[in-house]
């Protein structure tokens, strides 16, 4: 929706004056159809077409949808002039919320708070997003920012993970590291993350994962089960303990079912004979027994379905997405424990009345009958309790296979929700990475030449800024700032000012030296008259006089590409008397021509090919300054090396004998005042002994340091108690051996070895603590000085 001209738009003919009842012709853009306008924001209530003004010329509200096309015509319709397109030419995203404005489903705008909000209704009026429910939603995720009261739902970013509140009035409180007001929602698992207990992650495989300790760093979900369970197996647990809660309702079932049956031959017995009151009351006995029976199984079968319901509970847990399932099969194993517990009262009062029947055959026989009745009452409830038991097994059995069900989808839910995450962080990393391209080079505006980029790298060749001091564009060549372009905008640029009494300052903007400065017409002298150094003030020596005439012209400076002066074009190109063509002697046309060499000389070139060497005619170098030849020949001597063996002399500054070092009879086998060589097998052969240099170390402050870079062999002459540091081994794969002799001091010393070091049995050995007494240790690494082998060359050889 577009508002045409501003509040105070007035229109005036072309002489000046308003256009009185003017009128103003809306058409779609581009073509002749007319375009409706209106006179509210809602567009309920339409314009005339054409718009007519006041008698000021003055427009009243006009509104529309889009672009459109103007033309402005006085009351007689005599055009003035047309306009192509109008209104909203550019896409405008969140405009401020109007509380006048009606708002259909799905309309943005930006809140008060500074946050966009997303309709949820059509016919949203006077509905402040930031305070009103149920008709705005926030739109899309910000960036968490301390100042902002974020509501129970809101989603954030912080340190690029998003975060959902919790909590209401949640003002100030780090998603990061208060929980109680944050969740974090990053569903794919992270490596270098640290997750607290019941976090929920996505794994590699696709399924939803539940913490099962604090501190857990780069456990895989998938092979880690002592840090991680899979939400389908809890799910499937719940399940498990759903089924085995049915099982125990039939168990209960079928116990009462033989409390009945046993009631019933209570009640034959009885019926049976009337002197048999003694086998009535057994029978009526063994009836209490089985009650009591049904009532443990009943109540073993509660426990059951308490256990079902725990462990629904730990479902809900471990899969907030699952969390509906759960709590449904949890309430279906509640259904089970209460027909369980009806049918532990039923089975009661079978065994209530059981008893009864055995009293009172004690008491008579003759009412024995109506211990037989009694039992048939507690036959038909044993039965009802058994129907009700099965009924509420098949419940419980269902529920749970609801359960894993819900489980099965909440696991594929948390997976296309992970792939949605991971899609929106790749693009957001794209984005980010577009934008630091482009901030790399358009620095932005500085009021001096910077020596870095806008993340503090070093500059790159092309970046751009603007100096805000001079007004000028400036370019890095890649090793230093220039002026993109002049300070004047085109060629000249000039400025008239009438002077104060006295006035001596005037502001101009030109390019230091590119400036003329004139006073009544007269064109003043820099430096004597005034001076121009900063490109923005010109500085009058002497004051001017109140109504002098000030007239500054600035020039835009450029650079000409190089041209011949007049005598260099003359030279270069103006026909030179007496050249070759104009004589008939040719020594006397070198001559002229400058040159010294002779006609044979000179046609040494005839002939000649560049790069290749002809005999008896000059060699030309090639385009690479390269030669070719075939024989090469030193003092009469040819030259019988290849090309690439030569190369291998290629910057050598040797003398002959240095190079006559590497003269040797057998590569790889030493000999004497030869350079060592390796066969082809990179294998040496020392062919007599070799020496190696001994280094010897002292300790300072109780430490010293053995560097293999300073040899093989160390001595040390103790003087303290020191602690060793092993520096500077080879690369792992490759190996450093050395030797150390240790030599004690007039007082027994000690040696603190390095934790590096592992001794046989792993125990270091004891230094001889004779005064003067020798220790001989060998080491050895191959991992780059991870573990040093030590050993015991020998002791107390002093």
């Amino acid at each position: 929706m577009a508002r045409f001209g501003e509040i105070n738009a007035q229109y005036f003919d072309d002489a000046g004056d308003p256009l009185s009842s003017g009128k103003i012709y809306f058409y779609e853009t581009g073509t002749t159809t007319l375009k409706d306008t209106f006179s509210d924001i809602n567009q309920t209530i339409a314009n005339t077409n054409p718009v007519i003004l006041t008698a000021a010329g003055r427009q009243p509200n006009i509104f529309f949808s889009g672009t459109a096309k103007a033309i402005l015509v006085d009351k007689n319709d005599v055009q003035i002039l047309v306009r192509d397109p109008i209104g909203q030419t550019a896409s405008v995203f969140g405009d401020g919320w109007v509380a006048t404005k009606i708002y259909s489903a799905d309309a943005v705008v930006l809140g008060s708070d500074g946050q966009y909000y997303r309709s949820l209704a059509a016919g949203n009026q006077n509905n402040d997003p930031t305070s009103t429910s149920g008709y705005w939603t926030l739109l899309y995720s910000v960036e968490w920012n301390a100042g902002i009261t974020y509501q129970t739902g809101a989603v954030v970013t912080y340190n690029n993970l998003q975060y959902q509140s919790l909590q209401n009035s949640n003002l100030n409180n780090n998603p990061a590291s208060v929980t109680a007001y944050w969740a974090s929602i990053a569903f794919a698992w992270l490596s270098t993350r640290t997750y607290a207990i019941h976090e929920n992650v996505v794994g590699t495989d696709g399924i939803l994962y539940t913490s099962l300790q604090n501190s857990n760093l780069n456990k895989v979900p998938a092979s880690s089960s002592s840090w991680w369970v899979g939400t389908s197996a809890a799910a499937a647990a719940s399940a498990t303990a759903a089924a085995s809660s049915a099982t125990a309702a039939a168990t209960s079932a079928t116990s009462s079912a033989t409390s009945a049956t046993a009631s019933a031959t209570s009640a034959t017995a009885s019926a049976t004979s009337a002197t048999a009151s003694e086998t009535a009351k057994d029978a009526s006995v063994v009836a209490k027994d089985a009650a009591v029976v049904a009532k443990t199984a009943a109540e073993t079968a509660e426990t059951n379905a308490e256990t079902a319901e725990t462990n629904a509970e730990t479902a809900e847990t471990n899969s907030a997405a699952s969390a509906a399932a759960s709590a449904t099969s949890a309430a279906a194993a509640l259904v089970s424990q209460n027909a369980a517990a009806s049918s532990a009262t039923a089975a009661a009062s079978s065994a209530s009345s059981a008893s009864g029947s055995s009293s009172t055959a004690t008491t008579k026989a003759a009412e024995s009958a109506a211990s037989a009745a009694a039992a048939l009452v507690s036959q038909n409830a044993a039965s009802t309790s058994a129907s009700t038991a099965t009924t509420q097994a098949g419940i419980a059995t269902t529920k749970a296979g609801e359960s894993a069900t819900s489980a099965t989808a909440s696991a594929s839910s948390a997976t296309a929700a992970a792939g949605s995450a991971t899609s929106a962080a790749a693009s957001a990393t794209a984005a980010a990475a577009s934008f630091d391209q482009f901030d790399d080079i358009y620095l932005g505006s500085k009021s001096s030449a910077p020596t870095v980029d806008n993340d503090g790298n070093a500059l790159q060749a092309g970046a751009l800024y603007f100096n805000t001091t001079s007004n000028t564009m400036f370019v890095y060549t890649g090793s230093a700032w220039t002026e993109a372009g002049s300070a004047v905008n085109g060629t000249a640029e000039r400025q008239e000012y009438t002077a104060t009494s006295g006035q001596t300052s005037f502001s101009a903007t030109y390019d230091v030296g590119f400036v003329d400065v004139y006073l009544n017409g007269s064109r003043l002298v820099p430096t004597a008259d005034f001076t121009a150094t900063n490109g923005s003030q010109v500085v009058l020596t002497a004051g001017a006089t109140a109504g002098d005439n000030i007239g500054i012209i600035a020039y835009g400076a450029f650079s000409v590409a190089d041209v011949y002066t007049q005598a260099q074009s003359n030279a270069r190109y103006t026909q030179i008397a007496n050249n070759l063509s104009d004589l008939a002697s040719a020594p006397t046309a070198l001559t002229n021509l400058g040159l010294s060499a002779t006609a044979a000389e000179v046609n040494l070139l005839d002939g000649s090919s560049a790069a290749t060497i002809v005999n008896s005619k000059g060699v030309v170098y090639g385009s690479s300054g390269e030669v070719n030849a075939t024989t090469l020949q030193i003092a009469g001597a040819s030259i019988t090396s290849t090309a690439a063996e030569l190369n291998l002399l290629d910057g050598c500054t040797a003398s002959t004998t240095e190079l006559n070092y590497v003269d040797v009879s057998t590569l790889g086998t030493t000999q004497a005042s030869k350079a060592v060589t390796a066969d082809a097998n990179g294998v040496v052969t020392f062919d007599n002994g070799k020496i190696e240099e001994s280094t010897a170390i002292t300790s300072s402050s109780n430490a010293a340091t053995i560097n293999l870079r300073d040899g093989d062999n160390f001595t040390h002459t103790l003087s303290e108690n020191v602690t060793y540091t092993f520096s500077n081994p080879a690369a792992s794969g490759k190996v450093s051996a050395f030797t150390l002799k240790v030599i004690q001091d007039s007082s027994a010393r000690t040696i603190t070895w390095p934790g590096s070091v592992d001794w046989a049995a792993a125990t270091a050995p004891t230094l001889t603590a004779t005064s003067g007494g020798v220790d001989v240790f060998v080491f050895v690494t191959y991992d780059g000085g991870t573990t040093y082998y030590g050993f015991t060359a020998g002791q107390a050889m002093g």
